[in-house]
């Protein structure tokens, strides 16, 4: 019994939520190794994809941010002395365990800024250094959380298992985790304030914790009445880049023989190091868009003279990403895996061949990807409630219909079959209306199909054996009861469709016992095999397929199409799900029609 209430605790994501024994420490230590090894695979993989050391890391650095931004110096480090905590990318992991006593820590920036690189990096920097005993760094996004309606212990635990693949019957225990919670400014800002309260209500300020967000947003939430900052957290906020970096990292992704095309670009830095141009360039973001758009195409860098604003600039990179991603085929030699060549001249990570997707329709696809999903997690599945629920109704409602008034008609004759499909169709129709668009139709397992077949043929030899009946009237009888089974053990459409069905055979039975009680029997089992396949998520999801397609607003190889993006570095993949490169991307696509 405990281990089912544990099994369907997990399934709902409110794993936290129930008192179960902590696995042994034999136990514990192989499902932090394991859980190990799949997070440093997950963003080793994306680490190398976004090309973060290729040809090296760019030199993000940081300033120290203390009370009232942070928690106060006191509880920090357990003295009123403030601690310098300034620092560049490679520091990350050292300066958080040698100046931090309780490993808390609230990473602060401008769009763009870096933290996310910045906590990959402590991420894999941790993983690397990992003593046994230690815990494992995760990554989870805040943006899949909705504090409303789930527990923070319950949502940690789905992340994993959808994030990691973590699938271990027992749940790590939480002091095995450094959780490090990315993207707080994702979150609706009513949900910023509940997921702080949780966060610190959950935790104590001894529990190991890094959060990321945009500066403005972490402000907002921590001067509002109801939130308090992170508990026991310093804060840090990521610099912008100076001209001379900006300048240098240019330098060594561009080839040599190109260099000069970049002379007055050079010289504007050189001679503006606080103008609009260093300003637009001043984030790792705009920098690494700026790299693939010019210094590695045969674009000329003038035209990023002809920008007068920061944010002008900053959107025409964020236009030209996609263009010079889908330019051309990628994943060939001496290409890095976004599409481009590496300065090393080999590709950095296996990949296999990308398709030739036309840029102007794979702009057009991920347009409508960043609309429809916004900050969700992109997956093929979801596009089942694309479609407007009406018209799932009508067309779902015409094929259940003719289902059973074929299957019916044929063994009951012309006029029933057709009340059974009008009514069959209706109630097809106003379900699916009336249900809410993402929560999937319910269907019936192999075991349940199983035991309805079993019931039936129980019953029916019963009958037949020990009880007075002609044959026929046992056959009603036994599909009676497993009908009854089946509506017991199924929901929503499927029980209403079945209960229809039920009461069309009985009737039938009742009024024209010159119809066949096999014939019946097979019109009925007919009928719930139809209605059962329509019922399935990926017919839905095949319909959706096809209007999607036919309309333009995405290819038909959806999959192979996501999976493309993430290769060419236009998505990121955690776990099942693909998000876009960064939301600012996702925010220029979204406004594209």
């Amino acid at each position: 019994m405990i281990g089912w209430l544990r099994q369907r605790a997990k399934s709902r994501g409110d794993l936290g939520t129930l008192d179960v024994a902590e696995p042994g420490a034999d136990a514990a230590v192989a499902c932090a190794e394991r859980l190990a090894a799949n997070v440093e695979q997950v963003w080793k993989s994306e680490e190398l994809r976004q090309r973060l050391l290729d040809p090296e890391p760019l030199p993000v650095t940081w300033r120290t941010v203390g009370p009232p931004v942070s928690d106060h110096w006191r509880v920090i480090g357990g003295k009123d002395v403030p601690i310098d905590l300034d620092g560049s990318l490679d520091d990350i992991y050292h300066m958080v365990h040698s100046k931090l006593p309780r490993t808390r820590l609230v990473a602060l920036g401008e769009p763009g800024a870096g933290k996310t690189s910045l906590v990959m990096r402590f991420a894999l920097a941790g993983l690397a250094a990992r003593e046994q005993a230690d815990p494992v760094p995760v990554i989870l996004r805040l943006s899949t959380w909705t504090p409303s309606n789930q527990s923070v212990i319950g949502w940690i635990y789905a992340r994993l298992v959808e994030d990691y693949d973590y699938n271990s019957a027992e749940p790590l225990p939480l002091d095995r985790l450094l959780l490090i919670l990315d993207g707080l400014d994702e979150m609706p800002a009513p949900e910023r304030e509940q997921a702080l309260i949780q966060i610190n209500a959950a935790f104590s300020a001894r529990h190991p914790l890094v959060l990321t967000s945009r500066t403005a947003e972490y402000l907002a939430t921590i001067e509002s009445h109801r939130a308090d900052v992170l508990t026991a957290a310093a804060a840090i906020e990521l610099k912008p880049l100076d001209a001379a970096t900006i300048r240098d990292y240019l330098t060594i992704t561009t080839k040599p023989a190109r260099l000069p095309e970049w002379s007055n670009v050079f010289a504007e830095l050189t001679a503006n190091p606080d103008g609009e141009l260093a300003r637009g360039l001043s984030t790792p973001l705009a920098l690494s868009l700026a790299r693939v758009a010019y210094a590695e195409r045969a674009a000329d860098p003038d035209h990023l003279l002809t920008f007068t604003t920061r944010r002008d600039l900053e959107a025409h990179l964020l236009a030209e990403l996609v263009p010079a991603l889908y330019s051309g085929s990628v994943g060939h030699r001496g290409r890095g895996p976004s599409g481009y060549p590496s300065r090393s001249g080999r590709s950095s990570v296996r990949e296999q061949p990308s398709l030739a997707w036309r840029a102007d329709a794979a702009h057009r696809w991920l347009s409508f990807l960043a609309r429809h999903f916004g900050r969700r997690g992109i997956s093929w599945p979801g596009l089942i409630d694309v479609v407007p629920p009406c018209v799932y109704g009508v067309l779902l409602g015409v094929l259940a219909g003719l289902c059973a008034g074929t299957a019916f008609g044929v063994a009951a004759g012309s006029a029933r079959g057709a009340l059974l499909g009008t009514a069959m169709a209706m109630a097809t129709f106003a379900y699916v209306v009336a249900r809410e668009p993402r929560d999937p139709l319910p269907t019936s397992g192999a075991l349940s199909w199983i035991a309805i077949l079993a019931l039936f043929a129980v019953v029916l030899g019963l009958l037949t054996m020990g009880a007075d009946l002609r044959a026929d009237q046992a056959v009603v009888i036994a599909l009676g009861a497993a009908l009854w089974l089946q509506v017991t053990l199924s929901r929503g459409r499927i029980a209403v469709q079945v209960g229809l069905l039920d009461m069309a055979v009985v009737h039938t039975a009742v009024t024209r016992p010159s119809v066949s009680p096999y014939t019946l029997t097979l019109a009925a089992l007919v009928t719930i095999l139809a209605v059962s396949v329509l019922s399935a998520s990926r017919l839905r999801f095949f319909l959706a397929r096809a209007m999607l397609a036919t309309s333009g607003r995405l290819p038909w190889r959806v999959d192979t199409f996501l999976k493309d993006g993430h290769r060419r570095g236009a998505l990121r993949q955690v776990g099942d799900l693909y998000y876009f490169r960064h939301d600012l991307l996702r925010q220029q696509l979204a406004h594209k029609k």
